[in-house]
Formats: C-alpha cells, structure tokens, sequence
C-alpha cells in the first residue's frame, strides 16, 4: 500500500482528506513544516500532498517543498500542492515552482483519487 503524507495545519481539511483516502492509501498528517520535516526523517512517503497556505510566518508549503526537494531520497517523490487558488495561471504558477501537480480546493474524491493513481503510477 502506497504511503501519502498530507501537510494541512487545517484541522477538519485533513480529517476529511484522511477519510477520503485511508482505505486506499496509507495516510498520515502533518500539521506544520516541523511536523513535518519530522515525519521525513522518520519514514519514507511515495507521495506528499502539500497544502501552500500553511498559515505560518517563517515556511509556507512552497519553502517546505523547496526544503524536500533538497533532501536526496525525496527528490524524485512527487509533491502536490493543494491550495484554494483555483485560476488557470495558478496551476502554472506552481508547476514552475516545482510542484509536480496541483489541486485545487475544494478537492473532490474521484478527481483526487485518479491523480494519486496517476503520480503514482497506478492503473
């Protein structure tokens, strides 16, 4: 079973993505960029879901993803911002970021569940 880390400092954001993909995936949430560079340190993920709006002042989820994509075994591992900018240039803003793809709030099942598979290379 694949393993997803979902960065949301949104409590209800992340319970409900969490339900919407644990019984297909293994999931676990990090709730903040130190959280989460601590789950990086503990396991190895085949995927992370990162919201861009962490509500923190010092890294958002673009400086946390700038951070994985400097730690050598996370650097092929796709990353996903989840973000609630939703216009057709911002897909592109994020994509020129580093972003490997991009979903937009507010995230429903199939779509997400189809690009999971999609990145992961599951048919």
């Amino acid at each position: 079973m694949a393993s997803i880390l979902y960065v949301e400092d949104d409590p209800i954001n992340a319970l409900i993505i969490k339900k919407l993909l644990q019984k297909t995936y293994h999931i676990e949430i990090a709730q903040d960029s130190s959280s989460c560079l601590d789950w990086l340190k503990k396991y190895k993920f085949d995927l992370i879901l990162m919201d861009v709006n962490l509500g923190e002042e010092k890294m958002d989820g673009i400086s946390i993803m700038q951070k994985i994509r400097q730690t050598p075994h996370y650097q092929s591992v796709k990353v996903l911002a989840v973000t609630a900018f939703a216009l057709p240039e911002d897909r592109e803003r994020f994509m020129q970021l580093g972003f490997d793809e991009y979903v937009s709030k507010p995230i429903e099942k199939d779509s997400l569940l189809n690009l999971i598979a999609k990145q992961l290379g599951i048919k």
